[in-house]
């Protein structure tokens, strides 16, 4: 693969994590872009212009550039607003993905994309229309998935689209040519909530940068962050939301301070998505509540080379029991700065995702293999593209399988 499409619409990989809806995503997307960078693949990544200060498009590195694509208003917009501009962001990755007339790039434009990988469902709706448009293939990776989170906390759920957002996931993973799962737990989720077919998901299990983390001198990351050097040091790193787990987090604290234990819980995070400031007021509430308020540290969110340095000073990492809606195995807390993770889970540390298969499993087929789709969720409207949908009636095989028929409708 000499050229790869990368969609982020809600998120860019150059946003700091932790902050407004941007978390481990950012790290996935921009480690990934650069491990495939480095192989000798063009990762063009198209995200949101969210601010008028953003370049249109910034080289972050030889082989990996990104395009702010003008989709709204440019200013931050609540991830609930989002489905109303995915329409004017797709057109916008088309006009940079083509010549004027849809053409191809030519070699001295860097050369025409051969597949499309795109990020959490926002970009899964564009990249079903993308697919179908420039007839490449779609390579998904959810992230989160709605029916996932349905089972994991309902109060999430209640606040985002649930009625469209399954459907609309279900229409792209019909469609993928693959389907990435982070691990097989969330490669049965994928199978089984949403009837994929198992041969085309492919499980690339995220890895840790070495370069950054790893196990490290305890007290002098303490003094580094200056933190006390006695005591046991609890760490909760993510954003502040129901579903993370912060409150839990800070009423652990007070269970083991009930015993008379010297603790202290270091938070690393800010508040998230809609519920977010209430969720946080509820968690500094609680604390004050339990008597553990001057043993409960706040720390906004750090860049992601300097979070090793916590984890590093930390004795616990604590991370919310249960179903993840990342589709990752249930974590526990665990001996910080001295085991190595291999998932995050919802509520655990954005490490970075060096994937050692990255490469491998992000190669599509060289000839699109457009996968059986039916598309429930209208991803533009007809009054306001200038392409009308095209429907596919081809049916094609992907390594040597069962022939993958490809309908595709729209709804209004």
């Amino acid at each position: 693969m000499r050229r790869l499409a990368v969609l982020s619409l809600h998120t860019s990989p150059l946003a700091q994590p932790g902050t407004g809806d941007g978390g481990g995503m950012n790290v996935y997307v921009r480690e990934l872009a650069s491990a495939l960078a480095r192989t000798g693949a063009q990762c063009d990544v198209f995200t949101r212009a969210s601010s008028p200060d953003l370049a249109a498009v910034v080289v972050v590195e030889p082989g990996l550039v990104v395009h702010h694509v003008k989709a709204g208003p440019v200013a931050p917009m609540a991830k609930e607003r989002l489905p109303a501009v995915v329409d004017e962001f797709t057109e916008g990755v088309l006009a940079a993905m083509t010549r004027p007339g849809g053409l191809p790039l030519g070699d001295e434009e860097g050369g025409r994309f051969e597949a499309i990988h795109a990020n959490y469902w926002l970009s899964g709706l564009s990249g079903h229309t993308i697919k179908h448009e420039l007839d490449l293939p779609l390579v998904a990776t959810f992230h989160t998935l709605d029916r996932v989170k349905a089972e994991a906390g309902p109060e999430e759920v209640a606040s985002d689209i649930p009625h469209r957002r399954a459907e609309a996931e279900a229409s792209i993973i019909r469609c993928s040519d693959a389907v990435l799962a982070s691990c097989t737990v969330e490669a049965e989720q994928i199978a089984e909530l949403y009837g994929a077919d198992p041969t085309r998901i492919e499980v690339v299990a995220p890895g840790v940068d070495h370069a950054f983390f790893g196990p490290g001198h305890r007290p002098q990351a303490r003094r580094a962050l200056g933190l006390p050097a006695d005591g046991t040091l609890l760490l909760f790193v993510g954003r502040i939301q129901p579903l993370k787990g912060a409150e839990l987090a800070v009423r652990t604290l007070a269970e083991l301070c009930s015993d008379g234990g010297n603790f202290r819980l270091v938070v690393v995070g800010g508040p998230s998505g809609p519920q977010g400031p209430e969720s946080y007021e509820r968690m500094i509430a609680t604390a004050k509540e339990l008597g553990v308020a001057d043993r409960l540290v706040m720390v906004a969110p750090q860049p992601h080379e300097l979070l090793s340095t916590y984890y590093r000073a930390a004795d616990v990492c604590l991370v919310r029991a249960g179903p993840s809606p990342s589709g990752s195995s249930p974590w526990r807390p665990r001996p910080a700065a001295r085991r190595w993770w291999p998932r995050r889970s919802a509520a655990s540390p954005p490490w970075s995702t060096r994937a050692a298969r990255a490469s491998s499993s992000m190669s599509p087929p060289r000839r699109p293999s457009l996968g059986g789709c039916a598309r429930s969720w209208p991803t533009r409207s007809p009054s306001s593209s200038s392409r009308p949908p095209r429907c596919c009636g081809r049916a094609t095989t992907r390594g040597g399988g069962r022939p993958l028929g490809c309908t595709r409708s729209s709804t209004s």
